[in-house]
């Protein structure tokens, strides 16, 4: 049973004391033999109480074992207060009697599989969520086969159009065969045999639906998903409908030979065309138009050789041709200048026929309109990006003019509240505010547009599903250069998580500023019976001490002759433990000093500290013949008295572990120090501290035995070689934290030990 793998202990009694504890229990509980065996339990551990004791009463009173999985308990274990969780069995001891005498504990610590498995399942869920709340359709398919296995909501209700149960569950293809047919089902199954990321951007997709075959362009990629083994165990799809896009790219191009119909100039040029002979008569302004001299003379065919390749068949003859048909002539066309500038032109002109209806002459005018051209194409760019950008949003978007009437939403106020652009001009705002909100709602916008101020306002819009959702609605005044307000443009954002969670926090600060209240006054309570232990250890717990000691002295006195050698020894021995004791019972003073509650803090020299430090040391120093240099140490504030403690610790630490014959001496350091550079977890790489470090030239320590030197009644080296308690180190580190600081030691067998004290300069 004492070598047993898992932890277990016997527990006597109503007050379970502690009967016997294995290795492997005391490792769980990280205590000592002699802290724990013998001991109440809940003496030796009171923070496992409030969890563990009714369920001990209850096996006790009812003699049914209890079994627990993955129970969680808080620890103090090494210092430091520790959520641990364990696989246990109490089970009760029955004597021959039929009595229940005590409790066997059979215990197992399972803290590292509980937490791997929480990280993994959180893991697991925030890649779920990365999923499903992607604003993008996002899908995963899992195996050779494409089964799927998620799709967030924008995959299904704007690219599939079905329902996640129709299609979780199910292999791609079988859902939609007629993707196997197109470039996806090839581009899948390379993806899985390679494990290479697939892309393409405005891929044509023909998805069969509910409401028949749709056509998308789509920018999309297949992401392979590996397993452990490094083969691929799923695609992870993500997919962005550019179909808007693409189409709107289409329509302007389409519309921007329309539109070019439509621009006008003043600067004219006349031509009279001979349509039997070719020869051209002009005025001098049409050759300027060509990039020439006005006084240039060319024919029909150097002019027609001046139309851009792109435009002299499909515009410039397609018209002549027609015109020859309906004795109407027009059309606009680039020109190519001799300096390879590019222009635009517009001719018009009307046919004349002779008696027998054959045509003969065309006359017409021609005029430069490339700034107008231009002014037209950057002026539709500029209105198609801002439509495009608009419709793109998930926020609302909306325009008014200068009076505040509202003349444009964008495409996520239709898809919002379900409205046609006629009934959402005829009815505007007051068809969506909740009817709470309106009034204040219609108040704010009128102030507004009379004082040209933002309107910011949250209030309630109604969704198509009639269910009212929080959005912040703002709206800004645009002006002209001399400050008159030609428009509004305004969006709204969806808060309403934010604004719902916001009264839940609110909630909840209020609840747990009550429990800490409860907590505070525990916590005086609490810290009132501390003050009362150190009164009675202070006093009550010395005084037989002092006793035994006086008695122990006068019978050496007076008795001296009257004892024996082996009497004399043991009073000498009786009065070395008494005074063993009594330095016990200060240093766990000074240790529970260390942990008081009451700080204050005060700007200190600390070159004072080490002088009265020194002043409690000089006949230690003196008897030592040892020598202290230091560097000019800093003003900080610190808690005096524990500051006091600290450097006098530290220097008679130095001071105790001093080689045979070799004088003591101590280096004081001091500087400044980035948080990124300290060889020590808990530092903050975004802070500066001040270290101070105290160097000697004693035994030194192993490396690997730091940490356990700032334990509490830990020791490297046995009594009879250096006296003391095995504390001083303990209440030096938990001063240390007082100060929101960090202690480092570093040591070296026979050549001596540095220790380091690093305080944040925020502090």
């Amino acid at each position: 049973m004492k070598q047993a793998p898992v932890g277990i202990t016997i527990l006597r009694g109503k007050t379970f004391l502690v009967e016997m504890a294995n290795d492997s229990y005391l490792n769980i509980v990280a205590r000592s033999e002699d802290e724990l065996v013998g001991k109440l339990l809940f003496d030796a551990l009171p923070e496992v109480q409030e969890y563990v004791e009714p369920i001990l009463n209850n096996v006790l009173e009812t003699g049914e074992p209890f079994h627990g999985d993955e129970f969680e308990v808080t620890l103090r274990r090494l210092g430091k207060t520790e959520q641990c969780y364990f696989n246990f069995i109490y089970k009760p001891l029955v004597e021959p009697s039929g009595e229940i005498s005590g409790i066997i504990v059979v215990a197992t610590e399972v803290t590292q599989q509980v937490l791997s498995k929480q990280k993994l399942q959180r893991s697991e869920n925030q890649f779920r969520n990365l999923v499903t709340q992607s604003q993008f359709a996002k899908a995963i398919f899992k195996g050779k086969d494409f089964v799927i296995s998620i799709a967030n909501e924008t995959m299904l209700k704007d690219l599939w159009r079905r329902a996640e149960k129709d299609v979780v569950g199910r292999k791609l293809f079988d859902v939609f065969p007629e993707l196997e047919q197109q470039k996806f089902g090839a581009a899948l199954k390379n993806v899985f045999e390679t494990g290479k990321i697939y892309r393409e951007n405005e891929a044509v997709a023909f998805v069969d639906g509910p409401d028949g075959t749709r056509t998308f362009y789509l920018d999309y990629q297949y992401a392979p998903i590996f397993e452990l083994d490094g083969k691929v165990g799923a695609i992870m799809v993500s997919a962005n409908d550019v179909t808007e896009k693409v189409k709107f790219r289409q329509q302007i191009s389409d519309a921007a030979d329309r539109l070019s119909l439509a621009t006008d100039g003043t600067k004219l040029a006349t031509w009279d065309l001979n349509l039997q002979t070719k020869d051209i008569i002009y005025s001098g302004r049409l050759a300027t138009l060509f990039g020439y001299d006005e006084y240039k003379l060319l024919t029909h065919a150097e002019l027609r050789d001046h139309v851009h390749p792109d435009d002299r068949f499909s515009i410039v003859e397609k018209a002549f041709e027609q015109a020859l048909k309906t004795g109407s002539y027009y059309y606009e066309a680039r020109v190519i200048h001799p300096d390879k500038s590019i222009h635009w032109i517009r001719t018009q002109g009307k046919v004349l026929y002779q008696d027998n209806h054959i045509p003969h002459r065309m006359l017409g005018t021609m005029m430069d309109i490339t700034d107008r051209k231009e002014s037209e194409l950057a002026l539709k760019t500029s209105e198609g990006k801002f439509r495009t950008l608009a419709d793109s949003m998930p926020q609302f978007v909306w325009t008014g003019d200068r009076e505040g009437n509202l003349n444009y939403f964008n495409k996520s106020v239709y898809d919002y509240t379900g409205l046609t652009p006629a009934e959402m001009h005829k009815h505007l705002w007051r068809h969506i505010v909740h009817p709470d909100d309106l009034k204040e709602n219609t108040r704010l916008w009128n102030i507004s547009i009379e004082n040209g101020t933002d309107f910011v306002r949250e209030h309630r819009l109604r969704r198509f599903d009639g269910e009212f959702r929080w959005k912040l609605s703002r709206a800004i005044p645009q002006r002209n250069p001399d400050g008159t307000i030609m428009m509004w443009v305004g969006t709204s954002t969806d808060i309403h998580e934010s604004k719902l969670f916001i009264d839940q926090l609110e909630t909840k600060v209020q609840q747990r500023t009550k429990e800490l209240t409860v907590a505070n006054n525990e916590l005086i309570k609490t810290n009132m019976e501390l003050a009362q232990f150190a009164y009675v250890a202070s006093h009550d717990l010395q005084e037989p001490l002092r006793k035994i000691q006086t008695f122990a002295t006068r019978i050496l006195e007076t008795e001296l002759g009257n004892l024996s050698e082996k009497g004399r020894d043991y009073f000498n021995r009786m009065q070395a433990s008494s005074a063993r004791m009594q330095q016990l019972i200060v240093d766990l003073l000074a240790f529970s000093r260390a942990n008081a509650i009451e700080k204050h803090f005060e700007k200190t020299d600390l070159n004072e500290v080490l002088k009265i430090a020194q002043e409690q040391l000089a006949e230690v120093i003196l008897q030592k013949n040892a020598v202290i240099k230091s560097d000019v140490l800093p003003h900080q504030n610190v808690i005096v008295y524990q500051f006091e403690q600290l450097f006098t610790n530290i220097i008679a630490n130095a001071l105790k572990f001093v080689r045979p014959g070799e004088r003591p001496i101590i280096e004081i350091k001091t500087g400044q120090i980035a948080g990124h550079l300290i060889p020590l977890s808990e530092a903050d790489s975004g802070l500066n501290y001040t270290y101070i470090s105290f160097s000697d030239n004693g035994i030194g320590f192993d490396q690997q035995f730091k940490d356990r030197i700032f334990q509490v009644f830990q020791r490297l080296h046995g009594r009879s070689s250096y006296d003391g308690t095995g504390i001083g180190l303990a209440i030096c580190k938990k001063i240390v934290e007082n100060h929101k600081g960090l202690l480092d030691a570093i040591g070296k067998p026979g050549i001596g030990a540095t220790f380091i004290i690093y305080l944040p300069e925020a502090h």
